[in-house]
């Protein structure tokens, strides 16, 4: 996928590096044009997701579709995902955005956490935009956590470990942005010193939103006995792995890492990353040179933060360079 080349990223002068750009992404936006419907999505161990479904008025059947997936602590008000949506849906497209379980409307629809190995719930959200599309073409993005879970989703897909879908050949591209492709990676590197901000941020944000299922559970109870957890790698280690059926953060992050499947993906690909993300090392990306497969586009900018990407007009690029690339 040489040929593609999205615009340009002339970054903001006053949002210098990548801790600036990172910050800069929490801006609040309007949302004067989406009026969604709702709809409840089963999942495994009887949790359920939701989807936030805003459609044109002039979509017709056999019209494309596009799944938007949020990060980590986020949910389908996330910034990104209203100007995400907002921008699809005038160009026709029908959108749908996806709360993780435990997330957003989903929160008092779950007993068990979102974590990045729940590639299944966003091939159940694709399940039902299928059967609503009409046969239609279907597209999709993941930012973060929801990048992860999505290239992990195709990646098993592609290997087989996965069943494929009936309507597989109709997701025409996807693209995933910062996706923390090696949990591991990304966990040591959250335990240094300068980015214990981020821990902080993060713990506080995640076991502030706990779903009231999960605060039942005699698990979550015992773990939050203890002194509050200072890493994500320790919140992970006592909380993530142990109340999802995974033997302690070790195990969780070999499981559940996009890298191990993502040269299997089929599906035409955007990637996009920052050289300067305080959470996700570019290495990640680079390091290997067999981790993307043909149909995959990775574009990395030398700034641009986690999910920042602040250009002089004050806009978020990614914005663009997704709009251009699903045009393409």
């Amino acid at each position: 996928m040489s040929e593609f080349e999205p615009p340009p990223f002339d970054p903001h002068p006053f949002f210098r590096g990548g801790h600036l750009q990172t910050i800069a992404a929490t801006r609040e936006v309007s949302s004067d044009l989406l009026s969604p419907i709702q709809h409840v999505v089963s999942v495994s161990d009887g949790d359920s997701i939701v989807l936030h479904e805003d459609c044109p008025s002039d979509w017709v059947p056999g019209g494309r579709s596009i799944l938007l997936v949020h990060g980590l602590s986020g949910c389908h008000s996330a910034p990104y995902m209203l100007r995400l949506a907002e921008r699809f849906l005038k160009l026709g497209s029908r959108v749908f955005r996806m709360d993780m379980r435990g997330c957003g409307a989903a929160r008092p629809l779950a007993r068990n956490l979102a974590h990045a190995g729940r590639s299944d719930d966003v091939v159940s959200a694709l399940d039902v935009i299928a059967a609503k599309s009409q046969e239609g073409p279907m597209l999709a993005i993941g930012v973060s956590l929801g990048a992860g879970q999505l290239l992990r989703a195709v990646g098993r897909i592609g290997c087989g470990v996965a069943i494929r879908p009936l309507w597989f050949e109709r997701l025409e591209r996807i693209s995933v942005v910062a996706p923390p492709l090696d949990l591991r990676r990304c966990s040591v590197n959250m335990q240094r010193w300068s980015l214990r901000p981020y821990n902080y941020y993060f713990i506080r944000a995640l076991l502030g939103s706990v779903p009231p299922g999960v605060h039942q559970r005699l698990e979550f109870q015992n773990a939050m006995s203890e002194r509050r957890p200072r890493t994500l790698w320790e919140l992970d280690d006592r909380i993530t792995a142990p109340l999802s059926d995974f033997d302690g953060a070790e195990d969780y992050y070999e499981q559940s890492s996009a890298c191990h499947v993502a040269r299997f993906n089929p599906v035409p690909t955007l990637v996009l990353a920052a050289a300067d993300d305080p959470i996700v090392p570019v290495g990640c990306f680079t390091d290997n040179p067999e981790l993307w497969p043909q149909a995959t586009r990775l574009f990395i900018t030398n700034t641009g933060g986690h999910m920042g990407f602040l250009d002089r007009r004050r806009k978020c690029w990614i914005d663009e360079a997704l709009l251009t690339w699903f045009s393409a």
